[in-house]
């Protein structure tokens, strides 16, 4: 096979191949778009579902939060999870607040309250007590299960800090994470109203 002249045009197989190169450079430099991932939340059980529309109706930031630490929870490219842990413990804590006016607490005779400046103020666990009572549940295992998320996040920090990597223990807090997250939802069955 003959190559072609100058005469006969330029050398098709030349110009293909050219055509082909210039597209994949055209690929190369053209700006890419890059996809948010944006991790999808599982689907709730029917009673927290509930809770969950229990507490749109009192706080739409509020339940927002919830639902930001649920689609944090399900991200499986997160090093790690204390935030999602911290998210919903003070959603947990904005919630108790808002049934616990501080007027009604200390005129309860079990008050005693903690001194901040020069005020004191009910405490956590005081306000956890109004609202259980006042809702005609036990206060102490809600207590417990409010101690019990403090305890667990305040670890779950800690061993963040203490292994080498986030990486290797990243599911063992996911799996955390998502028990705190139930007992959350367990606190707030107790305080939200029906």
């Amino acid at each position: 096979m003959a190559r072609p002249t100058a005469s006969d045009g330029p050398d098709p197989d030349l110009l293909r191949r050219l055509g082909e190169f210039q597209r994949r450079v055209r690929q190369l430099s053209a700006p890419r778009r890059i996809e948010a991932v944006v991790p999808a939340r599982a689907p709730l059980s029917g009673p927290h579902a509930d809770i969950m529309a229990r507490l749109r109706r009192q706080s739409l930031e509020l339940a927002d939060s919830l639902e930001q630490a649920l689609t944090d929870l399900n991200d499986g490219s997160r090093l790690t999870y204390v935030g999602p842990a911290g998210e919903a413990r003070e959603d947990m804590r904005a919630t108790i607040q808002l049934f616990a006016p501080d007027e009604e607490i200390k005129k309860q005779p079990w008050f005693e309250g903690v001194k901040q400046g020069n005020q004191t103020n009910p405490s956590q666990a005081e306000r956890l007590r109004f609202v259980v009572q006042s809702r005609g549940g036990d206060h102490r295992q809600a207590a417990e299960a409010v101690d019990m998320i403090d305890a667990r996040i305040g670890r779950l920090g800690r061993n963040v800090y203490q292994r080498a990597s986030a990486a290797l223990h990243a599911d063992n807090q996911r799996q955390e994470v998502r028990k705190l997250i139930g007992w959350v939802f367990a606190v707030l069955d107790e305080v939200l109203p029906e």
